[in-house]
């Protein structure tokens, strides 16, 4: 009987050699492999559930797979609605910057997004403050303020509230052309018209006078160069007065704050209205009338602060007034130190130093806006007027040549440099120093990080002593080169740096002669 057992069970279907196993499943897929699952079920939790693996997460806020399967935030940073956010909390965060790249030199526009702005809040871009808008809870603009080379923390704070986006912008470096250009206006703008570098990239030049050193022949209308263009447009409406050696302040909200009458320092002859601001407004390209300044302002000098308001100085009056753009309106800061034809930058850290100035001026001072108090730093170690300054991007604050005795003339040009380290709150003078004493002369911080030094007065005393040579300040390597020079000698004029890194001057004209120059003069940003 075992033999017949033994028959009937090796004639089993499928059974073949299986050795007592019997495979339940068919097919020709031998006993030892298992039964296709089929696709994982589908999460079924609903909102931002996605099934990453074998596991369903929400990808919203998991931080390692923060707005997908695979993406994990860096240590210690938070998801919020699917973005890596940094350190914060999602109810205040930063969450995205545009442009992420931006020049050295600083000044361009940058837009934040997030959660939880609100007006009061601050934004700092490696240590430097930015001047800063709130748009609404979840957008910002801020200006760039000069930084170091290399990607970034952006960082927000309001109160005890700190959020920040670790590495999320990169300082660029860049070069320039080495051949000057000249650009047509329609109409002569000398000796420093105010020059505002918009939003939109384009240029305002406003003011200027047809003749040096007459403030009668003075201008009440205004150019703007298109960069993109290549062209040369005249506003489209007049200002409210002339204006001479006068300052020009792109604000905020894209507007330009333009003050300053046409009148001499001292006030004893003005034309129009000192008193008198202005408003561009870049999209309808024209001028509205600003808020009257409490005083007549004659040779300022202006800045935007980090809350958006307006820092003037001038001649001839030691107060301060402080524009409001919310308002429209000016209100007085009392300070009892006077700096006609000194300087005034912004700091790093949103301060402003405001020193130097006619007679010799070695006395210096820090504005902080939060407060509305002034703190005595310094002093310069030569007294300086007619000299140009700039905030670098390590933080310092280059001053550059000068007059070191003047009654508004042409008197004893520096060569020496001095910086200002914000701090110790000393300046300290440069080993180093300009191969051409110059005095009126303009100078441009550029995307490299050097600055270059154009034309001005290089002889006490003489109005044809001006000079077309240019020198470009390396204050990192401590040396000055000689540059390209400008096509033609220039004086008493203005430069500024474009968002592209061209270079911009204009309103060049010498004391003792009967016409100012015509021209823009511009170096182009090579590209990259």
């Amino acid at each position: 009987m075992r033999w017949l057992f033994a028959i009937l069970f090796a004639a089993l279907p499928g059974c073949g050699g299986c050795n007592g196993m019997i495979d339940s499943g068919g097919g020709d897929a031998g006993p030892t492999q298992e039964r296709d699952a089929g696709p994982p079920p589908p999460c079924t939790d609903g909102g931002n559930m996605v099934r990453c693996g074998t596991n369903c997460v929400d990808t919203s806020a998991d931080t390692r797979n923060c707005g997908g399967c695979g993406n994990p935030c860096d240590t210690g940073a938070l998801c919020c609605d699917g973005v890596c956010v940094g350190t914060g909390s999602c109810s205040f965060a930063v969450t995205s910057v545009y442009p992420t790249t931006g020049w050295q030199n600083g000044g361009s526009w940058v837009t934040l997004e997030g959660a939880g702005f609100a007006n009061g809040m601050k934004a700092f871009i490696a240590d430097g403050r930015c001047p800063l808008r709130v748009v609404d809870p979840t957008k910002a603009i801020v200006q760039l303020p000069p930084g170091p080379l290399g990607k970034q923390d952006v960082r927000i704070t309001a109160g005890a509230q700190t959020a920040t986006l670790p590495k999320a912008f990169t300082y660029e470096t860049g070069g320039l052309d080495l051949m000057w250009q000249q650009k047509p206006l329609a109409k002569v703008r000398g000796e420093d018209p105010g020059i505002a570098v918009m939003q939109d990239g384009r240029v305002l030049v406003a003011g200027g006078t047809t003749v040096p050193d007459a403030y009668a022949m003075s201008l009440d209308t205004a150019e703007i160069y298109d960069r993109t263009t290549d062209t040369v447009t005249p506003a489209g409406n007049a200002m409210s007065t002339p204006r001479w050696q006068n300052a020009a302040v792109t604000l905020l909200d894209g507007r330009v704050l333009v003050v300053g009458g046409a009148c001499y320092s001292d006030l004893s002859a003005c034309v129009g209205n000192p008193q008198a601001t202005d408003l561009f407004d870049p999209k309808t390209n024209t001028f509205s009338s600003g808020g009257p300044l409490a005083l007549k302002r004659a040779y300022p000098r202006a800045v935007l602060l980090v809350d958006g308001r307006v820092f003037v100085s001038s001649a001839a009056d030691p107060s301060v007034e402080i524009f409001d753009p919310t308002t429209n309106t000016f209100s007085t800061v009392q300070h009892t130190v006077l700096h006609t034809w000194g300087f005034v930058v912004r700091l790093r850290d949103g301060r402003v130093l405001i020193g130097g100035g006619d007679g010799g001026n070695t006395a210096a001072e820090v504005f902080d806006g939060d407060t509305n108090t002034f703190t005595s730093v310094g002093p310069l170690a030569v007294g300086r007027s007619m000299l140009t300054a700039h905030t670098l991007p390590d933080g310092r604050v280059i001053v550059i040549g000068g007059a070191s005795m003047s009654a508004g003339g042409v008197k004893d040009p520096l060569a020496s440099m001095e910086v200002f380290d914000p701090g110790t709150n000393k300046f300290t003078t440069l080993p180093y120093a300009l191969q051409t004493p110059r005095c009126w002369h303009a100078s441009a911080l550029v995307r490299d990080g050097t600055v270059l030094v154009m034309g001005g007065y290089t002889v006490s005393g003489k109005c044809d002593s001006s000079v077309a040579s240019v020198e470009q300040v390396d204050p990192v390597a401590g040396t000055v080169m000689p540059f390209q020079m400008l096509l033609n000698t220039n004086t008493e004029w203005t430069a500024a740096t474009l968002l592209d890194g061209s270079v911009l001057g204009v309103g060049g004209g010498a004391c003792g002669t009967t016409m100012a120059l015509p021209d823009i003069d511009f170096l182009a940003g090579t590209p990259g």
